[in-house]
């Protein structure tokens, strides 16, 4: 085998195991953490940031227009 069949063989192996990291990581057995819960009681410990009910924006929103 030629330098560039191994090249290429390294590369195609390469790409096939990203591809099925990436659906690995789609199915429910690709399992995180979340940070936002204890996980002893299972009660969040604090709101995500990113969480923000619609009222909420709304008024952050028409706040920063005034």
């Amino acid at each position: 085998m030629t330098i560039a069949v191994v090249v290429v063989m390294v590369v195609v192996l390469s790409v096939l195991a990203v591809v099925g990291y990436a659906l690995f990581e789609l199915t429910p057995f690709a399992r995180h953490s979340d940070y936002y819960r204890d996980p002893l009681t299972g009660q969040r410990r604090f709101e995500s940031p990113h969480l923000e009910t619609r009222d909420e924006f709304e008024l952050r929103t028409h706040e920063n227009l005034n």
